[in-house]
Protein backbone atom coordinates (compact mmCIF):
# COMPACT_ATOMS: atom_id res chain seq x y z
CA UNK A 1 0.00 0.00 0.00
CA UNK A 2 2.79 2.41 0.92
CA UNK A 3 4.64 1.47 -2.24
CA UNK A 4 1.57 2.26 -4.35
CA UNK A 5 1.14 5.64 -2.65
CA UNK A 6 4.79 6.46 -3.29
CA UNK A 7 4.46 5.44 -6.94
CA UNK A 8 1.39 7.66 -7.40
CA UNK A 9 3.12 10.61 -5.73
CA UNK A 10 6.13 10.33 -8.04
CA UNK A 11 3.89 9.89 -11.07
CA UNK A 12 1.79 12.94 -10.12
CA UNK A 13 4.94 15.03 -9.77
CA UNK A 14 6.01 14.07 -13.30
CA UNK A 15 2.58 14.83 -14.75
CA UNK A 16 2.10 18.13 -12.89
CA UNK A 17 1.78 21.05 -15.30
CA UNK A 18 5.00 22.92 -15.79
CA UNK A 19 5.32 26.67 -15.61
CA UNK A 20 5.58 27.95 -19.19
CA UNK A 21 9.09 28.89 -20.20
CA UNK A 22 9.82 32.56 -20.63
CA UNK A 23 9.56 33.53 -24.25
CA UNK A 24 12.78 34.47 -25.98
CA UNK A 25 10.82 36.46 -28.52
CA UNK A 26 10.98 40.19 -27.99
CA UNK A 27 7.87 42.28 -28.06
CA UNK A 28 6.73 43.30 -31.50
CA UNK A 29 8.57 46.36 -32.77
CA UNK A 30 5.92 48.98 -33.60
CA UNK A 31 7.83 50.04 -36.72
CA UNK A 32 7.93 46.44 -38.00
CA UNK A 33 4.22 46.04 -37.26
CA UNK A 34 3.44 49.26 -39.17
CA UNK A 35 5.45 48.10 -42.17
CA UNK A 36 3.84 44.65 -42.09
CA UNK A 37 0.40 46.26 -42.08
CA UNK A 38 1.33 48.59 -44.97
CA UNK A 39 1.55 45.66 -47.36
CA UNK A 40 3.05 46.21 -50.79
CA UNK A 41 3.48 49.95 -50.23
CA UNK A 42 6.03 49.22 -47.49
CA UNK A 43 8.46 48.03 -50.16
CA UNK A 44 8.73 51.60 -51.41
CA UNK A 45 8.74 53.29 -47.98
CA UNK A 46 12.27 54.39 -46.99
CA UNK A 47 11.42 54.10 -43.27
CA UNK A 48 10.27 50.49 -43.73
CA UNK A 49 13.32 49.62 -45.80
CA UNK A 50 15.57 50.96 -43.03
CA UNK A 51 13.53 49.20 -40.33
CA UNK A 52 13.84 45.87 -42.16
CA UNK A 53 17.58 46.40 -42.76
CA UNK A 54 18.15 46.99 -39.03
CA UNK A 55 15.98 43.99 -38.10
CA UNK A 56 17.95 41.72 -40.45
CA UNK A 57 21.22 42.99 -38.98
CA UNK A 58 20.00 42.25 -35.43
CA UNK A 59 18.72 38.81 -36.44
CA UNK A 60 21.97 37.80 -38.12
CA UNK A 61 24.11 39.42 -35.41
CA UNK A 62 25.73 42.01 -37.62
CA UNK A 63 26.07 45.69 -36.81
CA UNK A 64 23.34 47.81 -38.39
CA UNK A 65 25.58 49.96 -40.57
Amino acid sequence: MVLAAGFLAVRAAKIAPQKPAASAVARVDPALAKCRAAGEAAGRDPACLETWRAARARFFGRPAS
